[in-house]
């Protein structure tokens, strides 16, 4: 056979593409992803139209944290290949791992239509489903990945996980135990096992499978701390709190919901009257943790220490961020009343005439629970509402109650707005600051002369100070100093009543609603 100098100079090129494709490979592999990109790319600059070299270039932007250049390189994949579902799948998973969840959905949906069987593409819309706490769709997903492959663990898994979320412990159980069938070492198999069972009530099974995740991830904090969870349960307050110490010894400084786990477990063991154990883990917390804030304020609660005047604000985001999701559903099962108990303050006590178009702030709004009810008593207005947590924030967006939504610490804001309001609330905002005096003032600086500041507090039942640090991280309040504070701030008390607030485990907390007036300017 004879080839032309043409024929050689081409099979000798495609040698090389073999070759630069191969090298590329190898560094991907290595996890050298910049110097498999810059390969790629030039491979890309050379065939514009083969899908493939897009294709590794949004895999290496997307391992390189690039996302926006790797949804660019996975589109071009997809326009070049329409009938190929590799692009798709990627722009699905990526949008995914970035929370983007409608266009997750989007993209997996795409795949289905073509691919009806994908079960790739079903996973993604369960997976995001799960995170949207759509339980019950998510399931329908991973049960349908079920169904076209009867052996995938990751669908059996998922399947354990969401009827365990669903209370489904039973059926959690029964899914958890096929996983184990295929995967006899899984983890995450023996951790559903160990909390369903905890859930069941039957704790020596729990305790069996907890142990037996631990023998194959001896460093798992979430392990350990359902664990501790069990022994607490079982009022095993030493075995419960050593447990809960190695969760945040392994979670290290990162994994703060690991710390604010054990926060609440030295705060629970107080409460057990096991006082002298929870004083000596929070004193080896803080050695432990020296410069983290959140574990500074809550270890220094349980140590009562008399020096704190208000709430970490960083902590006060990171716990309220934690709880948004299920916030005013937790908040209902305590019993909680506070938003009613304002509501009817304003509506006993705002004067008329200010009813329409009122400038209204709240302040502390998390979800919107306060306002929801306070603007049914005053009719439509400008309602401003103002939190650290975004994450409350985002859920109050959704119930279109206020017509500006600002992330803020509200003494900053308050400082810094040009805004004045007649209407200021303040629904269970006051438990995170000791010294109010700060708060009356900067609330005085926003609110206008004879308008209405109508919040709650805490009542202080410990001891005859001020205002008083709880284990729990809230202040508690008494209300001879809030009616002398109020006065030297400028305001005058309208109305103030004792009411209960919310249930703390066995006992009621109660506290003071009051109603104030502000009738003077006072310079500072």
């Amino acid at each position: 056979m004879c080839y032309s100098a043409a024929k050689f100079a081409e099979e000798g090129f495609k040698i090389k593409v073999d070759t630069l494709e191969q090298q590329a490979s190898l560094l991907y592999s290595q996890k050298k992803y910049p110097e498999a990109l810059d390969i790629y790319l030039s491979l890309v600059k050379k065939y514009p139209k083969a899908e493939k070299y897009s294709m590794y270039c949004g895999n290496c932007f997307d391992a390189i944290g690039q996302t926006g250049e790797a949804i660019r390189y996975y589109k071009k994949a997809s326009k070049l290949n329409p009938v190929s579902s590799a692009s798709l799948l990627a722009l699905a998973n990526l949008y995914y791992q970035r929370g983007d969840y409608d266009k997750a959905t989007s993209f997996a949906h795409t795949v289905l239509n073509k691919f009806p069987a994908d079960t790739s593409a079903l996973l993604i819309l369960g997976n995001s489903a799960y995170c949207q706490k759509n339980y019950d769709l998510a399931f329908s997903y991973y049960e349908e990945v079920n169904k076209i492959n009867p052996s995938s663990y990751i669908a059996l898994i998922n399947m354990a996980n969401t009827s365990f979320d669903l209370l489904k412990y039973v059926k959690a159980i029964d899914y958890a135990n096929r996983a184990l069938e295929i995967n006899a070492s899984s983890v995450d198999a023996y951790i559903i096992l160990g909390n369903s069972y905890m859930e069941l009530e039957k704790t020596e099974k729990a305790e069996t499978n907890l142990l037996k995740a631990l023998n194959f991830k001896s460093d798992n904090p979430w392990i350990y701390n359902s664990l501790s969870r069990l022994y607490q349960k079982a009022e095993e307050w030493e075995n419960a709190l050593n447990f809960g110490w190695k969760a945040v010894l392994f979670a290290g400084e990162a994994q703060e919901d690991q710390h604010i786990n054990f926060g609440y477990l030295l705060y629970e063991c107080v409460d057990e009257n096991k006082s002298q154990l929870a004083l000596n883990y929070a004193k080896k917390w803080l050695e432990a943790f020296p410069n983290h804030k959140l574990v500074s304020y809550m270890a220094n609660a349980i140590l009562e220490d008399k020096k704190i005047k208000i709430a970490d604000p960083e902590y006060v985001q990171r716990i309220f961020d934690a709880f948004a999701l299920d916030f005013d559903t937790t908040l209902h099962g305590l019993e909680y009343q506070v938003p009613e108990y304002i509501a009817e303050m304003v509506r006993l006590h705002f004067k008329k005439e200010f009813y329409k178009r009122t400038p209204y702030l709240d302040l502390g709004c998390g979800t919107g629970l306060c306002a929801e009810i306070v603007k049914k008593v005053i009719g439509w207005n400008y309602a401003t509402g103002v939190d650290l947590s975004s994450k409350m924030l985002d859920k109050a967006k959704e119930k279109k109650i206020f017509n500006r939504l600002e992330q803020d610490e509200i003494i900053h804001f308050l400082n810094s707005t040009n805004e004045t309001y007649q209407l200021i609330t303040a629904s269970d905002v006051l438990t995170y600051f000791g010294d109010l005096k700060p708060l009356f003032e900067s609330v005085a600086r926003a609110l206008n002369l004879g308008g209405l500041f109508v919040f709650s507090v805490s009542e202080n039942h410990i001891n005859t100070d001020d205002f008083c640090l709880t284990p729990a991280a809230r202040f508690v309040h008494q209300p001879d100093y809030i009616l002398k504070l109020l006065k030297k701030c400028g305001y005058s008390k309208v109305d103030m009543v004792r009411k209960p607030l919310r249930n703390e485990g066995d006992r009621v907390v109660y506290g003071y609603i009051f109603a104030v007036e502000k009738v003077m300017i006072v310079e500072n």
